[in-house]
């Protein structure tokens, strides 16, 4: 597995670097140091593992920092995800791992590796919940074209959209004879085309727009502290909605927000209000 952690870790270094287009060279060299820092430490906790389980400890919190270092630098792609859900894992501290697996799916879906270690990660939570509400339509369209990642997405888009428009203009500059009579088999042909390519388009385009609109009317959240209570109102001085506390882990939807609090809601359909900092927002 070394080698597609360091492919990860150079294509996050790639990504930086492209999209710092304002940053200074300096900055990109602390970048890339910052992910080869990263790497290191993550291969070295990996190694004292078995000999010096503290020592291992302290080497994946140190990979996680860094790899959060870059993501709050601007990168954002799935393979630094992947890797900083990684590390959050071996720390130990499974809301965050959960966090950072949940957004590689965005840019990683199917990912065969991304998937056992999201499972394992959930696996760990103490908590879990059955669903109740009725959002299983749009959770399953949503699931069906994330099958396709949204860089693929967008890009298929795009060609389809100018395919679309350039058809469109071929067909209508051609002689009007041509599109009748003799012509009527060709010109059916090029109406199902520029049919297919707007199609394309609206499919395409449409599950990115579908994507943002989903990631801002719903965000979702993930705890990431133990014995977390929600409580009835936004303030330590409110009784709790119910009894149980929450571990890290627990994911749910964010439905309102007020300084320094979170009114989330359960798979199971249970709200409640909690601090800002005990859940990592998606």
């Amino acid at each position: 597995m070394n080698w597609f952690m360091k492919l990860c870790m150079a294509l996050c270094v790639v990504t930086v670097a492209v999209c710092a287009t304002e940053a200074s060279a300096t900055d990109v060299d602390r970048t890339t140091g910052a992910a080869s820092r990263a790497q290191t430490a993550y291969e070295r906790g990996i190694q004292l593992r078995r000999t010096d389980a503290a020592a291992s400890l302290d080497a994946f919190r140190e990979s996680a920092q860094l790899w959060e270092r870059i993501r709050t630098a601007g990168a954002e792609n799935g393979p630094l995800e992947f890797n900083l859900g990684n590390a959050y894992m071996e720390s130990g501290d499974i809301g965050r791992a959960i966090a950072a697996y949940v957004r590689a799916e965005r840019f990683m879906p199917g990912d065969s590796d991304l998937e056992h270690n999201l499972s394992r990660a959930r696996a760990g939570v103490k908590s879990s919940f059955e669903r109740t509400g009725g959002t299983l339509l749009v959770d399953s369209v949503a699931r069906w074209w994330h099958l396709v990642p949204r860089s693929v997405r967008i890009l298929l888009g795009w060609l389809c959209w100018l395919g679309f428009w350039g058809t469109l203009a071929a067909w209508l500059i051609r002689p009007t004879t041509q599109r009748g009579g003799a012509g009527a088999a060709p010109g059916a042909a090029w109406r199902v085309a520029i049919i297919t390519l707007l199609c394309g388009a609206t499919l395409f385009g449409g599950s990115v727009i579908a994507d943002e609109y989903l990631h801002t009317s719903r965000p979702r959240a993930v705890l990431v502290e133990n014995g977390v209570t929600l409580r009835k109102g936004n303030g330590d001085g409110f009784e709790p909605a119910f009894v149980e506390t929450l571990g890290p882990g627990v994911e749910s939807t964010v439905i309102e927000t007020r300084p320094g609090w979170l009114r989330i809601e359960l798979p199971d359909g249970r709200s409640g209000w909690i601090r800002e900092t005990q859940a990592a927002q998606l």
